[in-house]
């Protein structure tokens, strides 16, 4: 990093010219991102639902994708526009479409709305950018009058594909003028307000470009953009503030600009560094549970978070040298005691007033009443289920088609039965004990389904199972209706013999009642079937349910490798066990009170929010958090080092950094709430969690529970920098700082850096000092 930073000082120029070449060359890919991008991902690759599905698309011949042509006439005479609809949905790719003539129980009673399924060949892509013309082509073929929409999956994740980029955008134009108004309240300069702006957008572009590459290599979910916008807004400005403010004080002591910016670097700097790092190894346990979803948001978490530091390493010191003064251009002027009563205590060089409310009196009481008020907010995310809902349209917005579609066929025909559960069973064809078990088990089982709770219907073999072998035959017992269903049961794929029983829910397929159907299926399958006989459950509820289990399994994992990896970076940074447990279990209480607050917020009935939220929430607030603790506990372990007694240094340090707390935070929450406007649920979801966390965080945790808890514990807490009161005077009298050396030093490192200086001051040796 010295090296880099080295470099960006010595040959300002050459490092944006670089910049701005790579952001030339990067501007067509990040344009080309959105439409690389695909949806779904919501589900576990390995899981037996996935497996089953695959099965029967490959044995029965089903088609991959397909779409769902709503039609609705409000005079009642739908079916006079059916056969126009068939011949204008009819295209290449197209492998079967179905009306209400195979089924009538797709026309609705009074004759006003039906709808036609039109199968495809092709994959799920392609599909989606057919979707557009299929209702254009069907709308004009059958008139005014009736009302087409066109849904289904391929057109659900299309329209979640458009109102995601959507989301971004206007996220986005709200963000940058709010971000506009806090930074110029912050720096109290034009030119200071602008730069960390830049700094966001080439992080941004930049970062999209990186996408786009990594959709050539693998399946990229479009909540990419959605985490690239959130995190790098927030992260990439954030670093601009911490450099850019100490730049300037390091201005105001009178130092020339290579000097008062190397010495930025190597504190606040390193402090950027360690964060950015922070960032990556929290995002990256979002790939453990490897779904495409995680996978996607942990993608584009690590590539946000790498390009802002790179970005704060490099380009930020070249345009800062540069400005050199300037930065200061545009000063907003304030009005004589209002000046004097905000001006930053760290800009001057003296120590800040170690004051503290009547809560430091008494850290134990504050402390226990700040952790049952935490417990309490935390209680209702108890109530929380998590869901993830793959088979409604509910997370897109009001009035997009394919959510009035598929809201349509649900209210006058009803969609239970185009989600049902599916019961797959294989077993060898050559075998003919498999085959008959295969036969006698879904008799069985399709009996024991009939009487299980939540069941609307049961469809399966017509034949008893002793007479299945000759009926497969020869066709014996079965006339043509009969072979007909029978062909839509029981077929064979290559050696095996594949049969399934098709169980209708009574509820919705994304209603808790599908989802305990699905459990209490798979608990009978088990008994039902035999050796030689493999069975699985398909259908969208039991994909749901599959993926749902993943989050719950993953949770374990992701929690103890993000707290350890945590623990093991705060633990290098300050040589203290007790501080990286004490910023651990903050980091609980933030995130347990953000899902309780979101579980109130809730507009659910049964509480349920997307199984995607817990775990993004967890992983992006333990990332952000490190940029508040070690700019706190930095300068707190500063002035303990500096001989300040335990108390000083932490009321000492909160005050010297509030203000710069504040402002990250404020940043931050501009950021997130912008992301509360989205039209995708679980974007919005986020959006209001993690806003609600940085306040938790910013003004509840670091400002009155964590100073509360490490005056309570005491000098421990530092560990082995632990000291005696004679070795505290002694240090008091070594550390001294020189006329000029800066106050604000936000890293690890800085009191190593201020010995330093010190020991060169006195003509002390500096290596012992070090």
């Amino acid at each position: 990093m010295n090296k880099l930073t080295t470099f960006s000082i010595a040959r300002p120029k050459a490092v944006i010219a670089a910049w701005l070449l790579l952001l030339f060359l990067a501007a067509p890919f990040a344009l080309q991102l959105e439409g690389a991008l695909k949806t779904g991902g919501f589900s576990n690759p390995r899981g037996e639902s996935v497996h089953a599905q695959h099965t029967l698309e490959t044995a029965f011949k089903e088609a991959p994708n397909s779409l769902l042509v709503v039609l609705h006439d409000k005079a009642g005479a739908v079916q006079g526009s059916i056969d126009e609809a068939r011949k204008a949905a009819q295209r290449t790719g197209v492998s079967a479409i179905v009306d209400d003539s195979a089924h009538p129980e797709w026309l609705s009673k009074d004759g006003r709305t039906t709808f036609l399924q039109v199968g495809f060949t092709s994959d799920s892509t392609t599909v989606q950018n057919l979707v557009p013309d299929v209702e254009k082509d069907v709308q004009q073929a059958v008139g005014k009058d009736v009302e087409v929409d066109v849904t289904g999956a391929p057109a659900l994740d299309r329209a979640l594909n458009v109102h995601s980029k959507e989301d971004v955008t206007r996220a986005e134009m709200i963000a940058f003028p709010v971000l506009f108004v806090v930074l110029l309240l912050v720096f109290r300069s034009v030119a200071a307000m602008a730069v960390p702006l830049v700094m966001a957008g080439v992080t941004l572009a930049s970062t999209q470009a990186i996408g786009y590459g990594m959709t050539k290599f693998t399946d990229v979910n479009s909540l990419f953009a959605n985490i690239v916008s959130m995190v790098g807004l927030a992260v990439a400005v954030d670093y601009s503030l911490f450099i850019i403010k100490r730049f300037r004080e390091e201005l105001a002591e009178g130092r020339s600009v290579p000097s008062a910016l190397e010495r930025t670097m190597r504190t606040v700097g390193h402090s950027v560094l360690f964060s950015g790092i922070a960032v990556v190894v929290a995002l990256s346990a979002l790939f453990i549970p490897r779904a495409m979803s995680f996978t996607s948001i942990a993608l584009g978490g690590v590539a946000v978070a790498v390009v802002a530091v790179a970005m704060a390493m490099t380009l930020l010191p070249a345009v800062l040298m540069l400005l050199g003064h300037r930065i200061n251009w545009g000063s907003l002027r304030r009005r004589g005691k209002a000046a004097a009563a905000t001006q930053d205590v760290t800009t001057a060089g003296a120590p800040a007033p170690v004051k503290g409310g009547r809560f430091v009196k008494r850290p134990g009481l504050v402390l226990v009443g700040l952790l049952i008020a935490f417990v309490a907010l935390a209680s209702p995310a108890a109530m929380l289920t998590l869901r993830v809902p793959v088979a409604s349209a509910n997370i897109l917005p009001a009035g997009d088609s394919a959510r009035v579609g598929m809201e349509r066929v649900k209210q006058d025909i009803g969609v239970r039965a185009m989600f049902p559960v599916e019961v797959v069973l294989t077993a060898d064809a050559k075998n003919s004990p498999s085959l008959l078990k295969a036969a006698s088990g879904i008799a069985g089982y399709a009996k024991t389904a009939k009487g299980a709770d939540g069941v609307q219907a049961v469809t399966t073999l017509g034949v008893p199972a002793a007479a299945l072998p000759q009926a497969l035959a020869d066709g014996t017992g079965l006339d043509a209706a009969g072979k007909a269903a029978l062909s839509q049961v029981w077929t064979h794929d290559g050696g095996k013999v594949v049969t399934r029983v098709v169980v209708t829910p009574a509820s919705d397929p994304d209603s808790a009642s599908a989802h305990h159907l699905v459990d209490e299926l798979r608990s009978q399958l088990k008994k039902e079937t035999g050796p030689g006989v493999k069975g699985e459950l398909a259908g969208a509820t039991a994909t749901g349910s599959d993926f749902d289990t993943l989050v719950l399994h993953s949770v374990p994992l992701v929690v103890i490798t993000v707290a350890l990896l945590s623990f093991v970076l705060l633990f290098l940074a300050f040589r203290s066990a007790l501080l990286p447990l004490l910023a651990l279990g903050f980091n609980f209480l933030v995130v347990g009170g953000a899902l309780g607050f979101l579980a109130l917020v809730s507009n659910t009935s049964d509480h349920s929010i997307n199984s995607v939220t817990p775990l993004m929430l967890f992983a992006v607030m333990f990332g952000l958090s490190m940029d508040y603790m070690v700019i706190m506990f930095g300068r707190m372990r500063e002035m303990y080092l500096g001989g300040d007694s335990h108390r000083e240094a932490v009321l000492g340090g909160l005050a010297r950094t509030a203000g710069l707390v504040n402002g990250a935070a404020a940043i931050m929450v501009a950021v997130f709430v912008s992301f509360t406007s989205a039209q995708i649920s679980i974007v919005r979801e986020l959006g209001i969690s993690l806003a609600a966390a940085v306040i938790l965080d910013a003004i509840v945790i670091r400002r009155l529970l964590m100073p509360a808890a490490m005056l309570l514990i005491g000098d421990r807490i530092w560990g082995h920098l632990r000291r005696t009161s004679d070795e505290a005077a002694s240090a008091a009298d070594q550390s001294t700082p020189v006329t000029g050396t800066p106050t604000d030093a936000e890293s690890p490192a800085a009191p190593v850096v201020q010995a330093a200086q010190a020991a060169q001051g006195t003509g002390q040796n500096t290596a012992e000092v070090s």
